[in-house]
């Protein structure tokens, strides 16, 4: 069985522009990713200089020990609304990538449907089993995907109930 030469680049064409769009969609997530990495240096930067001025503000023993140990805890709330935003980057892109990957995989099926379809057409006398058996084994290939895919996603809706419910602030010791 030949391929079109038409059929060849249009199937090529599409692969570029897939991972095109799966490139500007990392690109847009490394970029989410700085500007929240770059706003986070810049508020422990300026946190830092309020704690050094509230440092050399302090004009007895007892103050300077109470901030000191006020200081040395760790600001659990903020690394928690980092963490959550580290998440939700990684959600948004994981969501566009699971999207576009599921756009392929269903003209992947297509063409291979179509592939089918074809060969079913042109088969000699005889060979009914054989298509047969082909179609319930795509058939069995896609209930299974379908059915990977959604526990993966039953999964990823679990991970974020469950930390939707973790309060700010709150550790986990082992």
């Amino acid at each position: 069985m030949t391929t079109q030469p038409e059929k060849l680049m249009q199937m090529q064409a599409a692969a570029l522009e897939a991972s095109r769009q799966a490139a500007t969609k990392t690109l847009e997530g490394w970029q989410k990713l700085a500007q929240l990495n770059l706003q986070t240096a810049r508020a422990s930067l300026e946190q830092s200089s309020e704690q050094i001025n509230a440092l050399l503000a302090a004009r007895d023993t007892k103050a300077l020990t109470e901030l000191v140990t006020s200081l040395a805890r760790p600001p659990q709330d903020q690394f928690s609304a980092y963490a959550k935003a580290v998440y939700s980057i990684y959600r948004d892109a994981n969501q566009d990538f699971t999207s576009m990957l599921d756009k392929q995989v269903a003209a992947s099926n297509r063409q291979l449907a179509e592939s089918v379809e074809t060969l079913a057409r042109n088969a000699p006398a005889g060979t009914e089993g054989v298509v047969t058996l082909i179609r319930q084994s795509m058939a069995a290939a896609q209930s299974a995907y379908d059915q990977v895919n959604q526990a993966g996603r039953k999964l990823t809706e679990m991970a974020e109930a469950n930390l939707a419910k973790t309060p700010a602030g709150s550790t986990r010791r082992g």
